[in-house]
């Protein structure tokens, strides 16, 4: 809903200390899903000065009617404050007002050799809003000014993204305009512009674009220049009302690993499961149990020889590469707000990856695009704090040694599922039940010299 022209910091996800806090974590995913507005309280500010920067506050849903008198007049508020909020005449105050205008082809008919140099994460031909006057909070991690020398048109102002300026506009903090002037007469590079009224009224210069027309010019197919989709626009403004700072994904992580050996035939690759480490080989048997019969005090001999297939363990280089793929590529980097400052110029590490699918065109996802998903994304591992403890066992299970949310559009619903690389094969449950049992090497029970160890101890105190 535009009507936040102003974050709310209640509203923002919560800040954490220390990076890998899975329970920190969890609640930044949950922050993702978006709560019901309660238009009865901001309906009731209407009175109150300022009211255009206010946020709708979050409240309790209004189901369906049940039968009672009490449960239909609820209803029926909600309704009329629902439409009082939506036919409220929205006002731009003079020392808040900003305007972009529209160049959607201005950095692409630029010759490659005048262009600033495109930098990681500039998207130089993708910026097709410059704006005027750069007023507001929201330019921390929103705009990229363009870098280049005062000779260059249109370098040193702030240009932003499709999806980015659709946002503002949409939230109420931006005009878009459509030029009837160059660039160059309109916000020159040295002085002041040669037009006398640069006013919002002087329709000389430009026409102010509706919401309509702004979805209309900024929304588009994958791979159309100057445009994004609209399942990545409705992620990434949801994302942003929920506080979170957001950018396009700008890393390029390169192939690394071992390239995959010759194919094998269907009987060799058969019986390679069936293959073991030198430690666990015994005297081959073509038939027979796969547990030799016998007395066993303790768990790891039972399960030595029950791992007849190798175990997934991940690795820092993988074995056999698969490239990541639309839709199941990283889209977006995410940050949680609150704690060290942010600077999209020079971000940190992302607390999340976010791929986009539609779930109008996609379908599940298969185990070569996950893995090239997954890959994509560089190793870390779970951190110390999880490691080595036995009650965090599912906490690095989830977390992972890779990890990606995946960001699910269901006709304007967003959903957020969470793909990791785990170490099942890594978690050895049965030690921990062997070292209750006096130690891990099979030994005597400890029952009757402990029971007779209480005996000595009350005969003693007699």
């Amino acid at each position: 809903m535009p009507f936040d022209d102003d974050d709310d910091p209640s509203l923002l996800a919560k800040p954490t200390t220390g990076n890998g806090d899975s329970e920190a974590n969890n609640a930044a995913e949950d922050a993702l899903e978006d709560e019901v507005p309660d238009y009865k309280l901001f309906l009731s500010m209407f009175e109150k000065r300022n009211v255009s920067s206010k946020t709708i506050r979050k409240g309790e849903k209004d189901f369906e009617s049940h039968g009672t008198q009490a449960q239909d007049n609820t209803l029926e508020s909600s309704r009329r404050a629902l439409e009082e909020v939506l036919s409220y005449t929205r006002v731009h105050r003079d020392q808040s007002w900003v305007r972009g205008w529209y160049f959607p082809d201005f950095w692409a008919n630029v010759p490659p050799d005048q262009r600033p140099a495109d930098q990681d994460g500039l998207f130089l031909e993708q910026r097709v809003v410059v704006v005027e006057h750069e007023r507001g909070s929201w330019m921390k991690d929103l705009g990229r000014a363009v870098p280049g020398s005062k000779t260059v048109p249109g370098a040193g102002r702030l240009w932003l993204l499709p999806e980015e300026a659709l946002h503002l506009v949409e939230r109420g903090t931006m005009d878009l305009w459509w030029p009837s002037r160059s660039l160059e007469e309109l916000l020159p590079q040295t002085g002041e512009p040669s037009i006398e009224d640069m006013g919002p009224d002087n329709y000389d210069i430009g026409v102010p674009l509706t919401l309509e027309a702004a979805y209309s010019l900024l929304i588009g197919e994958d791979n159309e220049p100057g445009k994004t989709t609209l399942p990545k626009y409705q992620v990434f403004t949801n994302l942003k009302r929920a506080g979170f700072h957001i950018l396009r994904n700008t890393e390029n992580l390169p192939i690394s690993g071992e390239v995959e050996g010759p194919k094998t035939t269907l009987w060799q690759w058969l019986f390679s499961f069936f293959s073991i480490d030198a430690a666990a080989q015994q005297t081959p048997k073509p038939y027979g149990p796969l547990i030799a019969p016998g007395l066993y005090r303790a768990y790891r001999p039972v399960y030595k020889q029950l791992a007849i297939l190798p175990r997934h363990k991940p690795t820092l280089t993988p074995s056999v590469n698969h490239d990541a793929e639309d839709p199941f590529k990283v889209h977006y980097l995410l940050w949680k707000s609150g704690g060290e400052p942010f600077s999209k110029r020079s971000p940190r590490e992302p607390d999340f990856r976010i791929a986009v699918t539609d779930t109008t065109d996609t379908g599940l996802p298969t185990l070569e695009e996950v893995e090239g998903l997954l890959q994509s994304t560089p190793y870390c591992p779970p951190p110390d704090a999880m490691r080595g403890n036995p009650g965090r066992m599912y906490q690095r299970l989830k977390h992972g040694h890779r990890n990606v949310l995946v960001a699910i559009v269901d006709r304007g619903l967003v959903n957020y599922m969470r793909f990791a690389e785990g170490a099942f094969g890594e978690e050895l449950v049965f030690e921990r039940y062997d070292a209750k049992r006096g130690g891990r090497g099979g030994g005597k029970r400890s029952g009757g010299r402990g029971r007779g160890g209480r005996g000595r101890g009350r005969g003693g105190r007699r």
